[in-house]
């Protein structure tokens, strides 16, 4: 018999969606061909396959929620609102908490523009988010082994390892699995002129340099900024001009995410090089999932950059796997995990954080001969990258009805007063007493109808 998998993304999924809600799509449809899967998305969502089952709800919908894990042998979540969790803590519904994106990390990058007591109380809920739910889980899943190490220390300090599941498991594989983002298994479209067509600066000879993603506070596009002016005072490569296009700063849900001043200091500096319009070409909008390969084939090399600190260190950074399936050469800034990567496998060039002039011959590089080697590399290794091949570990677990593990009541039951309590401030702070208040009613009324 099939077994069911219910799969919450806390974004909608659509059209329009970024790295968590594209994650939850990619998952859910991985899982479908072995189970029966609901996603579960806030509204407005939109079915992603007619294999997969649509919810529209999303983390206020604590009741839809509940509901629907209650009726599911496992739940795959990013997050859950605390009753959720504490409900299915107390089910038989298996979880798999999915902690491909390291929040307690991004979290100290995320609040650098709030005040320290918000900043405080923002870590502080995350962090307790984030441990509730490895209190809860039966399996945790990550993007990369340097994540792995990371969850595996946390639970360690946290006291939620224990020596039954190490003996039967050294490894602890069976509690911590690596479960990458991945590539499409379709290949990507024809060129298609889309980017000369939005940003008619581009002449038809110029080389274009493609920045994938958004513009977040721990990201550094100055960098390959300053290199495309490098590359101009040098004469442009093989006598063309090299543009950067920014694929999307606006991201959906922007504002939620406190990202938009770092938005509006990328946008500054490319105007303060005088590049803006010129060289550099931002698309303020953000480009359909379905859509972003048409702009990604007109250009000649993916470029990602970032600062040198903890976040870049557990990173993933899903745009260059989109690179890579469009099957553009690599420029990245090193000490990350697909950093190491591109390196290793010849699929680009990897150089020092800030370093503008090392960024800039890492391009010219790709824009020529050494372009043609990285596509070739890039070629051979995409198909095991694909979603089918890295979540592979998750639809197997899934699949197959595993050996429940313990649930850590008492750590549990600690988070959620912790991650409530920081709620509770927060709403205090922002809102008032009356906010407060009412929050505290509408949590007491979940929890006598959910019992």
């Amino acid at each position: 018999m099939r077994r069911s998998v219910l799969v919450v993304s806390a974004e909608p999924v659509g059209a329009q969606m970024a790295g968590p809600a594209i994650r939850a799509a990619e998952l859910a449809r991985a899982l479908a061909p072995e189970c029966d899967v609901t996603l579960s998305a806030p509204a407005p969502s939109t079915s992603i396959d007619p294999r997969v089952a649509l919810l529209e709800a999303g983390m206020v919908e604590v009741e839809a929620l509940v509901a629907a894990a209650r009726e599911h042998d496992v739940v795959v979540a990013q997050e859950l609102p605390p009753t959720v969790l504490r409900s299915v803590a107390r089910s038989q519904t298996a979880l798999v908490a999915d902690l491909y994106n390291p929040i307690v990390v991004e979290v100290l990058e995320a609040v650098a523009d709030r005040s320290p007591r918000a900043a405080r109380r923002t870590q502080a809920a995350l962090v307790q988010r984030t441990v509730a739910m490895c209190a809860a889980a039966d399996l945790i899943v990550c993007a990369n082994e340097r994540q792995r190490d990371l969850w595996i220390g946390g639970l360690a300090l946290a006291g939620l390892l224990d020596v039954e599941a190490y003996r039967r498991d050294p490894a602890l594989r069976s509690l911590v699995a690596v479960v990458p983002f991945g590539l499409p298994s379709g290949s990507p479209p024809a060129r298609s002129g889309r980017l000369r067509a939005e940003f008619p600066h581009i002449a038809e000879g110029d080389r274009v340099l493609v920045w994938g993603g958004g513009l977040w506070g721990w990201l550094d596009p100055l960098t390959p900024m300053r290199a495309v002016g490098l590359l101009e005072q040098a004469g442009g490569v093989d006598g063309r001009a090299v543009h950067l296009v920014v694929m999307g700063a606006g991201r959906p849900g922007l504002e939620a995410t406190g990202q938009g001043p770092a938005v509006e200091r990328a946008l500054a500096e490319a105007r303060g090089l005088g590049l803006a319009g010129r060289l550099v070409h931002v698309n303020t909008g953000w480009v359909p999932y379905e859509e972003r390969g048409t702009w990604l084939v007109d250009g000649d090399v993916g470029v990602s950059a970032h600062h040198d600190h903890l976040e870049a260190r557990y990173s993933h950074r899903t745009r260059i796997l989109d690179y890579l399936w469009a099957g553009l050469p690599v420029a990245t800034t090193a000490g990350d995990a697909l950093g190491e990567l591109v390196e290793r496998e010849g699929l680009g060039r990897a150089v020092a954080p800030g370093d503008a002039e090392g960024f800039a011959a890492a391009c010219a590089e790709l824009l020529g001969e050494a372009g043609a080697a990285a596509r070739a590399r890039i070629a051979a290794l995409a198909p095991s990258l694909q979603w089918e091949r890295v979540a592979a570990p998750l639809v197997e677990w899934c699949a197959a009805e595993q050996p429940r593990r313990a649930v850590k009541r008492d750590a549990l039951r600690r988070a959620m007063l912790g991650q409530q309590r920081s709620a509770l401030e927060e709403t205090l702070a922002e809102e008032g007493p009356a906010a407060a208040v009412r929050r505290i009613a509408r949590r007491l009324r979940r929890m006598r109808t959910l019992r």
